[in-house]
């Protein structure tokens, strides 16, 4: 039984997913299992052996629908995850080689822990930004350091911190939710400072499609709906008012984003981010 379980819903992932595996293959940590569920219908067992991706940890999974989405794909994966410890990873990202040794360690000691990171744009290669600064060597973050990220954090759970799973009918920003419910359980997450995976960003994501500013807006508009009613899983008062609070902050910069569209700017939201960080 493999010690960390990691989940990829892949949907049109044939030109990113072999290299998001390669990086996983990479990894100094050798007791894991990947698990690949295809929400296209696409037999990407055989896709990545035609390119000589061959490993018997991993383990390939259809979703329940075509289209189901990343959140039920990633469900279909989490019920069927051996691991102690659960890792999730887009079809696009990628991992660096000490990321799983350096954090399995650090989310057995505090339940759930993360690593900086790079944005890098999927067309030009040009890093985009590093989240953290390099110093300290360690950071924690509560739910109130989440207002100042732009970019979703991947961590490395420990099952005992993993509630309800993801949220099957959020769509846009169900991996924040599922971070935050884990937050909750643990009180502050461990950031390790040096970047150790890659966050690509590219027009035809999920994320970044021409569609996905109206997408979050829905998003945002159902989650404060559900948490007004006293859903998403969050337990005490005080933490759902936060993750409002969070909410209303991120649909703000969101529609900020959507007027920058409609007076001509061409970039993304992470591009966006980026120059009002630096003309903060």
């Amino acid at each position: 039984m493999a010690q960390i379980s990691i989940i990829t819903p892949a949907f049109a992932a044939q030109r990113s997913l072999p290299r998001t595996v390669a990086s996983v293959l990479a990894q100094g940590f050798r007791d894991w299992e990947m698990l690949i569920v295809s929400d296209d219908g696409v037999d990407y067992q055989t896709l990545l052996a035609q390119q000589g991706i061959v490993d018997a940890r991993l383990r390939f999974l259809p979703s329940q629908a075509h289209g189901s989405g990343p959140n039920a794909a990633r469900n279909v994966a989490l019920a069927v995850a051996q691991g102690q410890f659960i890792a999730p990873l887009d079809a696009d990202d990628v991992f660096y080689p000490d990321r799983l040794d350096c954090l399995m360690a650090l989310a057995a000691d505090h339940g759930m822990a993360g690593d900086n990171l790079h944005v890098v744009d999927e067309a030009s290669g040009e890093r985009l930004q590093t989240v953290f600064p390099l110093d300290p060597a360690l950071r924690f973050l509560g739910v109130d350091d989440f207002y100042a990220l732009s970019v979703p954090l991947l961590f490395v759970f420990h099952r005992s911190v993993i509630g309800c799973g993801w949220d099957e009918d959020v769509g846009f920003g169900g991996d924040t939710l599922f971070n935050l419910r884990a937050l909750e359980q643990v009180g502050q997450a461990v950031i390790y400072a040096e970047p150790l995976h890659e966050y690509r960003v590219h027009p035809t994501s999920i994320c970044h499609g021409p569609d996905a500013v109206e997408r979050a807006e829905t998003a945002y508009r159902r989650c404060l709906q559900r948490l007004r009613e006293g859903g998403l899983g969050f337990r005490s008062t005080r933490f759902r008012e936060a993750v409002t609070a969070l909410l209303y902050h991120k649909r703000v910069l969101n529609r900020a984003y959507r007027r920058a569209l409609r007076r001509g700017f061409a970039g993304s939201f992470q591009h966006f981010m980026v120059l009002q960080q630096g003309a903060a």
